[in-house]
């Protein structure tokens, strides 16, 4: 499953430098700075880098977990732009305690409820539903993404697409103030769409989420366009589009599009 996530211009910051210091010199507002950045800047966590967060221990990650509280309630737009490759980012048990002090941090009931659910996403999906369930979708239109998100995982497609659509039709992304971000979302959230329709046979329409995609980008640009992703994810992806090809009757483009993939995943 490739999660997206929009790209930002990001400045330059040395994450492991910046955790170094801070472990030579912690201070509260050092470690929510670098936080912040860390937000901001996506970046790769190194083996040392998690080492260092675990010698920085609780005190790093409760910071972390108050600021991700606080987020949670301002804009829970945040968490599918910014946090969710922060803690990504974490160890397993790194997660888990950031998410566990976030609960402790809150006494806001759908702010628990949703910690809750998206704690238990990666290790049970099914009862993720159960929690994301209990919040208002109108309020918090985010929650069509994360259900999507674990239909996609139980595989229950037909789920996962209605899901996904349920997200991009939200009335947030009709105001003409956010027509940017609703363009951003629609071209990432097509590319988790259109496979689940392919793995369901339903070509006619898995061609309408491909073109969105594909449609107005080059190959070139679109393989940069998913610079650093899972390469064997963006494979699978164009493979599904060659099937859709050929099953809607383009095979002149079917035929092109294998050849460029063989060549370029060769």
């Amino acid at each position: 499953m490739l999660i997206f996530n929009l790209k930002f211009t990001q400045m330059e910051f040395n994450v492991s430098n910046a955790l170094k210091q801070l472990n030579n010199d912690y201070s509260e507002d050092k470690a929510s700075e670098i936080i912040e950045n860390l937000l901001y800047n996506s970046t790769d966590f190194s083996d040392e880098d998690h080492e260092i967060i675990d010698q920085l221990g609780d005190k790093f990650l409760r910071i972390a977990a108050q600021i991700f509280v606080e987020d949670l309630a301002y804009d829970f737009n945040t968490l599918v732009n910014y946090w969710e490759a922060f803690i990504g980012q974490l160890t397993e048990e790194q997660s888990q305690s950031l998410l566990n002090f976030a609960i402790e941090q809150t006494d806001t009931e759908f702010v628990e409820d949703f910690i809750i659910g998206y704690r238990k996403f990666y290790s049970n999906p099914k009862e993720s539903i159960t929690f994301f369930n209990k919040l208002n979708e109108d309020e918090f239109y985010e929650i069509k993404f994360f259900k999507a998100r674990c239909y996609e995982v139980l595989g229950e497609n037909e789920k996962a697409v209605e899901a996904y659509n349920s997200y991009l039709n939200s009335a947030h992304f009709k105001k003409e103030e956010n027509t940017e971000q609703a363009a951003v979302n629609e071209f990432y959230i097509s590319h988790s769409i259109a496979p689940l329709l392919v793995s369901l046979k339903k070509y006619d329409e898995a061609k309408t989420y491909f073109d969105r995609v594909l449609g107005n980008i080059d190959f070139e640009d679109y393989l940069a366009n998913f610079e650093g992703s899972n390469q064997q994810e963006i494979k699978s992806f164009l493979d599904d589009y060659v099937t859709t090809l050929e099953e809607t009757g383009d095979k002149t483009t079917a035929e092109k599009i294998s050849k460029k993939i063989m060549q370029y995943f060769s």
